[in-house]
């Protein structure tokens, strides 16, 4: 793929190599320094997998043998599942819509060409400029939730989810999700944006949950990919083999810790970046206690670790679960829908997250679209705020 700007250059797109690896880190460290902290880009043996499966599409822009804008695309054929992230553009070619352009041929590969995917989702900086949000309209991304202070490059970030899929997606979804009141706002303002039908609540899961609470879980590390011989192949080996773990579902991440209790019991999966703090729960099998008790000693090891932002992916029929992650801090910021492929059904995710720093939204530029997520997440932050003031 490749076309010609207004000033004549010609720029082209094609599949990274391993050869090109040092000019795309260095078209990043241009743009952000020595802060940008995702792995797939800063991580070399990870960068070289990314490049060589065939699980992943990381797509270079050049002109006259200058790199000048990147993007990488994942792909989960298990969930029929894509995703689209880590944009970057030479500051000298933005304006001419190379980003939309390099979308525009991943979408191709991934969700057109042969069909192979139900959806591509899409994580965005929520301060990028309202024409590039218009670019990503005009290729069927719509706005599904936010990720509150989710990264740190310059400042805390919010970033956006956006979710484009084809008519399969919502042929073949799994109807009727049972949530929690705490979510249910966030269901309608999805529910009205794709015609959904009513979602189910359970109004006593929450209390039940609160009852049920055993606080004693202590976590240590019982594996950490890199130390003591432990090898990240063996970390996700773990996690693959574990069965009916609580929060298994996370797509395009891998954990690089294993946390445990004294008894052995528990066993957590958890991927923790030191560089800027941001943390994901991959999935918990929490032995003899309950959910909520094993997620707020999660919390507590991130937090004493660094950690200033943590995920958990909650499935949106199974308001116990869903319970527990609000009771744990864990609040609704995004509603995923068909993100999950279970048998022949495409099944929603509910997007929770904790913050331990002061929310930061200041130089936000929110479409239309996204404001009333952001606007719900600070409702229910603020509300669950009251509920332990109370409760104090």
């Amino acid at each position: 793929m490749e076309w010609r700007q207004d000033d004549g250059r010609v720029i082209g797109v094609r599949p990274a190599r391993l050869s090109d690896l040092e000019p795309l880190r260095a078209l990043y460290r241009e743009t952000y320094g020595d802060r940008y902290a995702l792995p797939e880009v800063v991580d070399e043996v990870r960068s070289r997998e990314v490049i060589a499966s065939p699980d992943w599409v990381w797509l270079l822009a050049e002109c006259e043998n200058q790199v000048v804008a990147s993007l990488i695309f994942g792909r989960d054929p298990n969930h029929r599942l894509g995703k689209s992230f880590a944009g970057v553009v030479d500051s000298n070619f933005r304006g001419q819509k190379t980003m939309q352009r390099m979308l525009t041929e991943g979408l191709e590969r991934l969700l057109h060409r042969g069909q192979t995917f139900d959806l591509v989702y899409a994580v965005v900086r929520t301060f990028v400029t309202p024409a590039f949000h218009r670019d990503l309209l005009q290729l069927g991304f719509f706005d599904v939730g936010v990720f509150p202070n989710v990264r740190k490059v310059r400042r805390y970030e919010t970033h956006g989810l956006k979710i484009c899929f084809s008519p399969r997606m919502l042929q073949t979804r799994r109807r009727e999700p049972h949530i929690i009141p705490q979510v249910a706002t966030l269901y309608q303002i999805v529910s009205d944006r794709f015609s959904l039908e009513p979602a189910k609540c359970d109004p006593g899961a929450v209390t039940r949950v609160r009852r049920a609470m055993d606080l004693s879980v202590e976590l240590a590390p019982v594996a950490e990919a890199g130390v003591n011989g432990v090898t990240r192949s063996r970390v996700q080996m773990l996690r693959r083999s574990s069965r009916n773990l609580k929060f298994g579902f996370f797509p395009f991440h891998e954990p690089n810790q294993i946390l445990s209790d004294p008894t052995g019991q528990v066993r957590v999966f958890l991927s923790h970046q030191k560089t800027d703090g941001h943390s994901s729960i991959l999935g918990i099998d929490p032995g003899p206690y309950e959910p909520v008790s094993v997620l707020l000693s999660v919390a507590e090891y991130c937090e004493e670790r660094g950690a200033v932002y943590l995920e958990l992916l909650v499935s949106a029929y199974e308001p116990e679960l869903q319970a527990a992650a609000y009771v744990a801090g864990f609040l609704p910021c995004a509603y995923f829908v068909g993100a999950e492929l279970q048998g022949q059904k495409r099944c929603d995710v509910i997007v929770t997250s904790r913050t331990f720093v002061p929310l930061h939204f200041s130089g936000l530029r929110l479409t239309d679209s996204a404001k009333p997520f952001l606007l719900e997440y600070f409702k229910v932050y603020t509300e669950r705020l009251w509920e332990d003031l109370l409760d104090a």
